[in-house]
């Protein structure tokens, strides 16, 4: 068995006990977050480099497909492996390598967890902006391969504003070594930027380089409740038309409230058709405070809102920002099955996204909730539906058909942060059209000849057949 046959070659430079073949033990390695499941074969667990290259030599030699997996919270399946063969995991690759603080870059291994680098940099008054809602379970590699997006991507943008090197491995087994630590690098073509967000289906990222920046000493939350979805997305608008720059405007809507406010059994306005979360920073106490009243201001006048709060400490802002984290798994614990859309629209055609969603005819047992990114036009659109109830998964579908046909009618994205994996790609030729796929798919065979790096992933299989 040519499996077999991989797995004794990689025992002689691996340790028992990274190599994991029992079924009870694979099953850890056998989802992501959309709680889709396939069973690895083996799941393989290096410590450096040098054993990253080795093992990809043996996939490839052995012809076994691989998928690089890092927390597991991604929400497109992109870490499920469907196609069986080896998961490779990093809970050993989680070093910290250095904050160089004179430069202000950090250099990490894939492993990290995100919280664990936002700690040691903000015991030295530091800060890595990219902060996803997962924080406390994410990994670096996880969200560099993803390009992950969070809620201050409105002012200091995403991940892959922030990596300025990689150290990766082919599936050949080469391993290449791309940028540093230069805020400017010209020469020859952005490979940086191609494999982040490339969901490791090209290249399995081994050491990683991030810009840092100093934390802002200064910030203040504002909740604005509002008695109508569509008046709170026309305000968001209107933040952006005073000059001000928010580091970042959430909005959830009322069955994102309530569902919240029960989970977490925290006081939000349950009556409210919306809420919208602003946040400013800064690094001057009077200048974020003027911009603050000046928000706080446009909230209050505002069609259709009824109740504004300025936090009174980081630590009440702390409370609203947990609910805004706690809205997916909030709605999980509903104990009904989801279909979620993470569409992203130009920001000004956010109330027109928003009243298509209000407006979408569905059956009484299905539930839609709207919340998200909204300052830069994302949205999480999320069906609810009663499990293995067919009828109702299919009209979850033909739903989501919907809501993603009128994004890109919008000049909208597909996806804004979660990625394509599994849950988008049988969509992806709405918006992808002419040669783009087919010139991704040839850049996908550059770097992966024979097709073993995370498949299944991206683009649908020479059937066409939808992933379900």
């Amino acid at each position: 068995m040519a499996f077999d046959d991989f797995l004794r070659e990689i025992g002689n430079f691996l340790k028992e006990d990274q190599i994991i073949t029992d079924k009870d033990n694979l099953s850890h390695f056998s989802y992501d977050a959309t709680e889709r499941h396939s069973l690895p074969q083996a799941a393989v667990l290096p410590e450096n480099t040098e054993q990253v290259s080795r093992i990809m030599r043996c996939c490839s030699m052995h012809n076994v497909a691989v998928t690089p997996q890092g927390g597991r919270t991604g929400l497109s399946g992109g870490a499920v492996p469907v196609t069986g063969g080896v998961v490779l995991a990093f809970p050993r690759m989680n070093r910290i390598l250095e904050i160089d603080e004179a430069n202000m870059f950090a250099v990490v291994e894939p492993g990290v967890i995100s919280n664990d680098l936002q700690k040691a940099l903000n015991e030295r008054g530091l800060f890595f902006p990219p902060d996803p809602s997962s924080t406390v379970d994410s990994t670096l590699g996880g969200n560099v391969a993803e390009n992950a997006g969070y809620t201050r991507a409105v002012k200091y943008g995403v991940t892959r504003d922030y990596v300025r090197g990689i150290e990766a491995v082919l599936p050949s087994g080469e391993t290449i070594t791309l940028g540093g630590k230069t805020l400017k690098n010209v020469a020859g073509y952005d490979l940086i930027s191609l494999i982040t967000g490339s969901e490791g289906t090209l290249a399995v990222i081994t050491k990683i380089t991030l810009r840092i920046l100093t934390r802002p000493r200064v910030r203040r939350t504002i909740v604005a409740y509002l008695d109508d979805l569509v008046s709170a997305a026309d305000l968001i608008v209107a933040v952006f038309r005073t000059g001000i720059m928010p580091c970042a405007v959430e909005l959830m809507d009322t069955i994102a409230i309530n569902t919240v406010a029960g989970y977490l059994n925290i006081p939000l306005d349950r009556t409210a058709a919306a809420m919208v979360l602003i946040e400013i920073d800064g690094h001057s106490e009077d200048a974020v405070d003027n911009e603050a009243r000046e928000l706080h201001a446009l909230c209050r006048n505002a069609p259709g809102t009824f109740d504004v709060h300025l936090a009174a400490d980081d630590a009440e802002a702390d409370r609203f920002w947990l609910s805004r984290r706690e809205v997916l798994p909030s709605l999980k614990a509903l104990g009904k099955d989801h279909l979620e859309a993470d569409v992203a629209v130009p920001r000004y055609k956010l109330p027109f996204l928003v009243r298509f969603v209000r407006n979408l005819k569905h059956g009484d047992a299905l539930r839609i909730a709207t919340y998200g990114h909204a300052g830069d036009g994302n949205l999480h659109v999320t069906i609810l539906y009663r499990r293995r109830n067919f009828a109702e998964l299919d009209e979850a579908y033909r739903l989501l058909e919907q809501i993603y046909r009128e994004t890109v009618a919008m000049g909208g994205s597909l996806t804004g942060e979660h990625g394509v994996g599994l849950t988008v790609m049988d969509y992806l030729p709405l918006q992808l059209g002419g040669e783009v796929l087919p010139l991704m798919k040839r850049v996908k065979d550059a770097f992966d000849p024979k097709g073993l790096l995370n498949p299944g992933k991206v683009f649908k299989g020479p059937d066409g057949s939808k992933k379900r």
